[in-house]
């Protein structure tokens, strides 16, 4: 792995625990914001390791979709992008992002976690 595609895997695989840290402790807009950043680096890290350049975009179906990621990811995708915007503005939602997400739609309950967020690093 190239050394700039590293750190952008290292940082994925950071906010990938903060995420699960801030879940625990029931910061589920945290928790949500910082998978939608995980899921971001290692899109990007993986970017960087297939064509040495870094898009400096957060749509994450567009990276998906540039990634040939799987069909069964890009829903994930759709549902963090909407996540990225209502998880760090009060006037998106109708609620503040601290009262707007609770523990039933921080995580899509069909899905292991971690890999979806880092199996995109392995295609």
């Amino acid at each position: 792995m190239k050394e700039e595609s590293r750190y952008w895997f290292e940082q994925a695989q950071s906010d990938l625990r903060a995420s699960q840290h801030s879940l625990v402790s029931r910061d589920f807009d945290w928790s949500c914001f910082q998978a939608q950043q995980a899921v971001e680096k290692s899109f990007k890290s993986l970017y960087l390791e297939r064509f040495a350049d870094l898009k400096k975009v957060h749509d994450l179906v567009f990276l998906a979709q540039k990634l040939y990621v799987p069909v069964e990811y890009i829903e994930f995708c759709v549902w963090l992008n909407k996540v990225y915007i209502e998880a760090r503005y009060p006037d998106v939602g109708g609620l503040i992002p601290a009262k707007r997400f609770s523990e039933d739609d921080s995580i899509p309950k069909d899905t292991n976690f971690q890999t979806y967020l880092l199996c995109p690093l392995y295609i």
